[in-house]
């Protein structure tokens, strides 16, 4: 592979990280909006929403790095991530009877709405989390710029966070319903998913 078309290759990754890192939080804004007539908005609501978040993040994390370990290929992650994006696909129309059936049967406190909040996220937040450890794998060709390398590609995801946190509530909800938004990401990951997948194609038709 020539030097441009690896030059390419890396800032396709990052974009699509900035990508993925605008739509994780952008599901997660509409999944607030979505658990509030269950839950309300109240702070222990949200806690309970970021904390789902935070941990289904970490796993990702540790997960996705020994997934690329054991297999450094972009359409590897690109599967990863179109699973995420096909389950939030899914999302706008399993969330309302399954919140419906907790609200019934565990009631509205704190530990239903963790619940709640891990049936709805936990999932998909994890799946797409892999995209970072991935993306270090990917990019790093000498230990050297290990650091450069891990750096610029959780600026550039969280870069994306901002995105997605200030444009959903600030934007989007404006104009879109919770599930409009949801379905708009979820088409969002989905396409990123198959760029991941695109990317090693063409690598390999590239290759000498």
């Amino acid at each position: 592979m020539s030097a441009g078309v690896g030059r390419s290759r890396q800032a396709a990754i990052l974009f699509i990280g900035f990508l993925l890192g605008a739509a994780l939080m952008g599901v997660e804004m509409a999944a607030i909006r979505m658990m509030t007539p269950y839950f309300g908005s109240a702070i222990e609501i949200w806690a309970c929403m970021i904390a789902t978040v935070m941990l289904s993040m970490m796993s990702g994390y540790y997960i996705g790095g020994m997934a690329a370990d054991r297999a450094p290929r972009s359409e590897v992650l690109g599967g990863f991530v179109l699973a995420a994006g096909l389950f939030v696909l899914a999302l706008p129309f399993f969330a309302a009877p399954m919140l419906d059936w907790m609200l019934a049967n565990f009631g509205y406190d704190a530990p239903a709405a963790l619940a709640a909040s891990a049936a709805l996220l936990f999932v998909p937040m994890m799946l797409l989390s892999f995209f970072s450890p991935f993306a270090v794998r990917l990019l790093l060709t000498d230990a050297k710029h290990g650091g450069r390398v891990a750096g610029s590609v959780y600026s550039i995801t969280t870069i994306g966070n901002v995105l997605g946190t200030l444009g959903a509530p600030l934007v989007l909800m404006r104009v879109l319903g919770s599930r409009d938004i949801m379905l708009s990401f979820a088409g969002v990951i989905v396409a990123c998913g198959l760029a991941l997948i695109i990317l090693r194609i063409r690598a390999r038709a590239d290759a000498p």
